[in-house]
């Protein structure tokens, strides 16, 4: 489920790149994920806190390593949301160029 929460993780450009290191990866440790970005790991360790208190990124424990992956259903979410929002933009523009006036022809 898509919350304010989503979006705020989705507003620092760090997570963003998280979120396209997993896209590219099945699953990954944070050591991993460090090897991809020139980041503190304590950096890292929050961004991922963040990532994974707005759903959109799952972390599964396996013995000492936690392995994260990309959490799909909310992203299916995340991009229909956006999409939908982006063709009400479309259909508004449109409409409101309809009913702008035309210039006369000099």
């Amino acid at each position: 489920m898509v919350t304010g929460r989503t979006f705020e993780a989705l507003a620092h450009t760090r997570r963003r790149e998280v979120l396209r290191i997993l896209h590219e990866h099945d699953q990954l440790s944070a050591g991993e994920i460090a090897d991809h970005l020139t980041i503190a790991r304590p950096t890292l360790s929050g961004h991922l806190n963040v990532l994974k208190d707005a759903d959109l990124i799952v972390g599964e424990r396996d013995g000492t390593t936690i392995w994260y992956r990309l959490n799909t259903s909310v992203m299916d979410d995340v991009l229909c949301l956006v999409f939908g929002l982006m063709s009400q933009e479309h259909a508004t523009v449109a409409r409101l160029g309809a009913l702008r006036p035309m210039k006369e022809a000099v």
